[in-house]
């Protein structure tokens, strides 16, 4: 069976898929943790509160200003709500990663690798519980692996596939 040959893939979309994996790559190679967290903390606000004012304009006041001031509660005491922040972001890699295992078409280790990876990371996050070592290593790890799914990603292929 011939082999299909990567081809770059120059969408929008894909653009932007890629230069977030590899910023948060770069951010998690060079930066404290603590401090990736923080900042990653910080912009998911910032998100929050933009949602949130965008939604108010669309008429929705309730849901606009739960996620204006949920937004800034995070901005304001993202650091003192650091411990949880470590909890949801590995919860939310466990669940994605088990979302790719059941979305895999074809059920081989190989395929299940990457996903496996991402659970193993999350449960990581999640117990990590501030082991600065622990840490330190997890987000050397995390680093490269979203450089090269970036790098992946701008070609269009994904891990496993």
């Amino acid at each position: 069976m011939a082999k299909k040959k990567a081809k770059l893939d120059l969408s929008v979309a894909n653009l932007i898929t890629c230069a977030i994996y590899a910023v948060i790559g770069i951010m998690f190679l060079i930066l404290d943790p603590v401090l990736v967290v923080g900042i990653m903390a910080f912009a998911f606000g910032v998100l929050l509160i933009v949602t949130g004012v965008l939604d108010i304009l669309k008429g929705d006041l309730t849901k606009g200003l739960i996620q204006i001031v949920l937004g800034a509660v995070i901005v304001i005491c993202r650091f003192l709500l650091l411990g949880y922040l470590f909890l949801v972001i590995g919860i939310i890699l466990i669940i994605k990663g088990i979302l790719d295992i059941a979305k895999l078409r074809k059920k081989n280790l190989m395929a299940m690798l990457p996903s496996i990876v991402i659970i193993v990371i999350g449960v990581l996050f999640a117990v990590s519980n501030f082991a600065i070592t622990l840490l330190n290593i997890l987000f050397l790890v995390a680093g490269i692996i979203f450089i090269v799914n970036a790098i992946l990603t701008l070609f269009g292929m994904k891990l496993g596939k």
